[in-house]
């Protein structure tokens, strides 16, 4: 019997593979840089799109203060479910939608992790995300943006298959089609298939979803646009000097 989930939004839908999917992608160790730039700034940290812990619970392990903001309840489910595994205090999180924020200026540093920005789809979207940080964080704080960099995307109307990764006793493979909507927006649709241990296909998930693409010319003007001034700019996290292979790019900004 195959597993069709009822249409969920993208993140609820897929909360129970994120470790083993999206988390899995992550090809540097970003949660160092993150945590050198919280030391450097202060606590206590702001995550916008926190989710299910990658960044946040590694941070709260190496000692920092931080809070977390996701809109999807069945990630910040799985979140609390993993701090309590690894015997974390509990953590502070809210179902919190990143542009609309529902805090006080209380924040040193304010973190968009792992391309955050390129989800505010809409057209005025990473706009407000930017003026809600903004509002939460104190005159002498920080927001750490990041973003992929743009590359070359070609287009394609059937699903062609991205990896294929242990998941439990089976196997978890996913596929992927892209669809440019315009010259800044991509429709992105992504089928799960889990794999049982007869080799079976047990679940389908269908997920969709808009990403904005910005240059990093771009988040460094939506930063100045929004009131930010520029400390530093870093790719793939490591390097202060552009690299022409790049996948991330990454501002760090404060109140101007």
């Amino acid at each position: 019997m195959v597993i069709e989930r009822p249409a969920l939004p993208t993140y609820d839908a897929i909360a129970h593979l994120y470790d083993v999917d999206m988390a899995r992608s992550m090809p540097f160790d970003d949660v160092a840089f993150y945590e050198r730039i919280c030391r450097d700034t202060g606590v206590p940290v702001l995550e916008l799109g926190c989710g299910n812990g990658r960044v946040m619970l590694e941070l709260m392990a190496r000692g920092l203060d931080v809070t977390g903001v996701d809109p999807s309840a069945r990630m910040l489910a799985s979140l609390i479910e993993k701090a309590a595994a690894r015997a974390l205090p509990v953590p502070r999180v809210c179902r919190m939608d990143a542009r609309n924020l529902a805090f006080r200026r209380a924040f040193r540093i304010v973190l968009c992790p792992y391309s955050l920005v390129t989800y505010m789809a809409g057209e005025h979207d990473a706009a407000r995300m930017l003026d809600e940080a903004r509002r939460v964080v104190t005159d002498d704080g920080a927001i750490v943006v990041d973003a992929f960099v743009p590359q070359p995307t070609a287009s394609h109307a059937r699903y062609k298959r991205d990896y294929v990764r242990s998941f439990g006793r089976g196997a978890l493979m996913r596929f992927k089609r892209i669809t440019p909507l315009s010259p800044d927006i991509n429709r992105i649709d992504r089928r799960y298939d889990v794999i049982d241990a007869t080799g079976r296909l047990a679940e389908r998930i269908e997920t969709s979803e808009d990403i904005r693409l910005f240059t990093p010319d771009d988040v460094v003007g939506l930063l100045e646009t929004s009131g930010w001034r520029i400390r530093s700019t870093w790719w793939n996290y490591t390097s202060t000097q552009p690299l022409g292979d790049a996948q991330f790019f990454t501002a760090v900004a404060n109140p101007r």
